[in-house]
């Protein structure tokens, strides 16, 4: 089954790479991705502004992509999505994001998380662990049993807990800085120069 949702739910992806507010409000102006959610119901409230999604979800916006079991997304007076991913099996949301300029993925999974659109801002709840790759190559890690990532500001922050995944302890890892540049470079050989081709196709 077939939605598409508009307005925006999951903010403007492309304000990752702004480098000043100036930059960031000519790219906002810019047009939109399309929002496709594919499931297997929907039930939607206008009154409400909430729609929920159940059965096999996934969500696709630009260069993000998310699975769950159950999608629950509603609009604040001011225009903001906000969004709830639940997983109903033992299986995980999962949410991938691809930066192509930097040659970047971040794979990100929960056994639930959330989304405020206003702050760009995820919350993995659960067993959480977001990983940055690059050229498919891990560069660094965070796990926890929640942990906050701002798409915005490319920052994380992570909290320990009875369902993190190394023993209730926040655990990362980070490679050097030269490994990841040198893994940059070479991936921009390989593709000649150009943006790292996007797996993410529209539903």
């Amino acid at each position: 089954m077939r939605q598409r949702i508009l307005p925006i739910l999951l903010g403007t992806l492309s304000l990752l790479f702004t480098q000043s507010q100036a930059l960031a409000q000519a790219k906002a102006a810019q047009e939109e991705p399309e929002t496709t959610v594919l499931s297997d119901s929907l039930s939607h409230d206008d009154i409400k502004k909430l729609s929920i999604f159940k059965g096999n979800v996934i969500l696709t916006r630009g260069l993000l992509r998310l699975t769950a079991d159950e999608l629950h997304l509603n609009e604040d007076a001011n225009g903001f999505q906000h969004g709830k991913a639940i997983m109903n099996s033992k299986k995980k949301v999962v949410i991938i994001e691809e930066r192509p300029e930097n040659y970047e993925v971040v794979h990100a999974e929960g056994d639930h998380a959330t989304y405020n659109g206003k702050d760009e801002v995820m919350h993995l709840i659960g067993h959480a662990i977001v990983t940055r790759m690059v050229c498919g190559k891990a560069v660094d890690t965070v796990r926890g049993e929640t942990v906050i990532y701002n798409s915005r500001a490319s920052t994380y922050h992570a909290v320990g807990g009875p369902t993190a995944p190394d023993n209730g302890r926040v655990r990362s890892v980070v490679q050097p800085r030269s490994k990841a540049d040198a893994a940059v470079e070479a991936c921009r050989k390989q593709y000649g120069g150009k943006p790292m081709p996007s797996q993410i196709k529209p539903n």
